[in-house]
């Protein structure tokens, strides 16, 4: 069959002026034709019909020169004198011939080589494909097509070769993941690696030896083989037929009619893909891949075979895995860098509080091959008074962007279970790592609760009650990590507080017994819905340890002093509602011990009350205690 498209405009005009002509030649004239005249203008009419026949014929039969292969991606004359040829049997695009080689040509060319005989009719136009087309197109006249394209996607194969070419090196290496699942689809299995010295080389064929567990041919579709993310070659698997020798649970596949050059002293990496169907438990384990021969062609058209049974420099193979489909699938539980610090929130006496977020914490999927559909995801609570329904109206799990409002709450004892049904609302994609944000919105706070804390968690309990689906169900071994946030204090009206600095100094002095650090903590204090009254002396201001390793420093070792911007009523330092005041706790230590001492200091409470004096009665607390801490100093006596 001629895969060349006839030019349907030019038959349409050769048509069209022989019906014209025709016309002319039987239409009445003014003077009536003889037998022999009429016989004469019909033998001219068809010689002008013949000519223009003929030169439809020429353009239409022209054959393409093809100097690469072509596939996805490649552009240029010769991509467009393909279409061409497909047209319109095969290639009916409505933008016409435009010389890029996208999805609709490799549609045509996969087309056009089922119905002649070319396997495998994947679309790829390579050396097997254009020989059919040269043996199809050997008796029409052909008319040349120059590659007009010098673009960086043109092929090596179009490179002429040059010298004696010798293999330098080859290597094979295992695949970026060893590890294939059941039923799974064009998976790197290995990437050989080839370099050749003194010339360059066209390799031709390549036998790739697949052995394992379970006889290859019951467990392989397809293989293929890939260079530089094009497809060069796939071959069917499936059968003990397609291997050209076998022997236990091993089999040879030969990829013939290859065309990659290798330019010499650069590397060709040459990817082996494999596609995986009908494994049984008993087949899952171990296989191995091998280029057991390789041939090519060098610059002075020396054709050599190398084979692994009498060229060590080809021997290696390499392992790979074939597990059972979502074998690798993971969740991991993790803390998470957007984890909101402890501080405290501001509710109402008598109405709701806007959202908060309480807890965040991360879902790694890590390892996963496969995207992770969420089902159902726990989280804990933890009140350090009363109960869940004391204190949240509304809770909601925020992850990757997407609201999860459907919730249920356990209670025992202070402790709540969240359990949030996801339903599959959430799919995080293998290898993803996603924020999960829990926020409440609280009910009015009773004058009882000014204080209480709360702090979210994922335990090992709640991370097992994770119930999420990849290629299967995950299973609790496939669950891990734990993650826990900051504490956060329930108030009607009080302090916020926020660390401006945490500096440490060591002072030496002129003896061996009299260096001492100084520790200096400041922090920015905020009132809100109340004046805020905190004494001037440390003693009773604020709580704080100097913490030397394995115990806590004496107070007879330490001095003290605390300032403030505020303005100093009685004996207190007073925050008017609304505003903000900075406050400085400087800690002098001088150890008591004769040798040297690293310490440093934590600030653990702020004690504060609504009246001036010495104000008492309400106690904010460091959370996080991290962010309240100097840097360890030491101190040498």
């Amino acid at each position: 069959m001629n895969i060349i498209a006839n030019n349907v405009a030019s038959k349409l005009f050769v048509a069209f002026v022989a019906a014209a002509m025709l016309v002319m030649l039987v239409a009445p004239s003014a003077k009536a034709a003889t037998a022999d005249e009429l016989q004469a203008q019909i033998t001219a009419l068809m010689a002008q019909i013949a000519a223009l026949q003929g030169s439809t014929d020429a353009s239409a039969s022209a054959a393409c020169t093809f100097t690469r292969s072509l596939t996805d991606g490649s552009e240029g004359a010769d991509v467009k004198c393909l279409q061409d040829s497909l047209t319109p049997t095969y290639f009916n695009f409505a933008g016409g011939s435009t010389g890029y080689f996208g999805s609709v040509t490799k549609s045509a060319v996969a087309a056009w080589q089922a119905a002649n005989g070319v396997a495998p009719a994947v679309g790829y136009f390579g050396p097997v494909s254009q020989a059919k087309y040269n043996a199809m197109m050997a008796a029409a006249p052909v008319v040349t097509t120059p590659d007009t394209d010098d673009s960086d996607s043109s092929d090596d194969s179009s490179t002429s070769l040059s010298g004696e070419a010798s293999l330098k090196d080859f290597q094979i290496d295992t695949a970026s993941d060893d590890t294939i699942e059941e039923s799974s689809n064009d998976q790197e299995i290995g990437v050989a690696t080839v370099e050749f010295q003194n010339g360059d080389a066209r390799i031709t064929r390549m036998d790739v030896r697949l052995s394992g567990v379970e006889k290859v041919w019951n467990i392989f579709d397809e293989v293929a083989i890939v260079v530089d993310g094009d497809e060069v070659a796939r071959m069917d698997a499936s059968s003990k037929g397609d291997y050209i020798n076998t022997s236990g649970n091993a089999g040879t596949l030969r990829f013939s009619s290859l065309d990659l050059v290798a330019v010499e002293d650069e590397e060709v990496e040459i990817t082996i893909i494999a596609s995986v169907n009908n494994v049984d438990t008993a087949d899952l384990g171990t296989y191995t891949v091998a280029v057991q021969s390789m041939r090519f062609v060098d610059g002075t058209d020396v054709t050599s075979t190398l084979d692994s049974t009498d060229d060590s420099d080809i021997t290696s193979t390499v392992n790979f895995t074939i597990a059972v489909a979502g074998g690798d699938d993971e969740i991991v539980v993790k803390s998470s860098s957007v984890n909101p610090d402890g501080t405290t929130l501001e509710l109402k006496n008598n109405a709701k509080s806007d959202w908060y977020n309480v807890f965040t914490f991360d879902l790694d999927t890590d390892d996963s091959v496969n995207d992770i559909e969420l089902t159902t995801v726990v989280v804990h609570l933890a009140f350090s008074s009363s109960t869940y329904a004391t204190f949240v109206d509304k809770a909601e799990l925020v992850i990757d962007g997407t609201t999860i409002d459907s919730v249920t709450a356990s209670t025992s004892g202070m402790a709540t279970d969240l359990t949030f049904d996801v339903d599959g609302d959430v799919t995080i994609d293998a290898g993803d790592r996603v924020a999960a944000k829990l926020n409440l919105q609280f009910k009015s706070l009773a004058l009882g609760n000014e204080g209480v804390t709360v702090t979210g968690s994922v335990t090992a309990a709640n991370r097992a009650l994770i119930d999420a689906v990849g290629a299967d169900d995950l299973a609790t071994s496939q669950l891990s990590g734990a993650a826990t946030g900051d504490p956060m204090t329930l108030r009607t009206s009080g302090v916020t507080v926020e660390k401006v600095s945490m500096a440490s100094a060591v002072t030496t002095g002129t003896n061996d017994d009299d260096d001492y650090a100084t520790y200096t903590l400041t922090f920015k204090v905020t009132a809100f819905n109340q004046d805020v009254y905190i004494s001037t002396s440390p003693a009773t201001a604020v709580t704080y340890t100097v913490e030397d390793g394995s115990s806590v420093a004496t107070t007879s070792a330490t001095t003290a002093t605390f300032s403030s911007t505020g303005d100093e009523v009685g004996s207190s330092f007073e925050v008017a509602e609304g505003s903000a005041e900075t406050f400085t706790l400087k800690v002098t230590y001088d150890p008591t011990v004769t040798t040297s001492t690293d310490a440093r200091v934590q600030l653990e409470t702020l004690i504060f009350g609504s009246t001036s004096g010495t104000p008492t009665g309400q106690t904010w607390t460091a959370s996080p205690d991290t962010d309240y801490r100097t840097a360890v100093e030491t101190i040498v006596n």
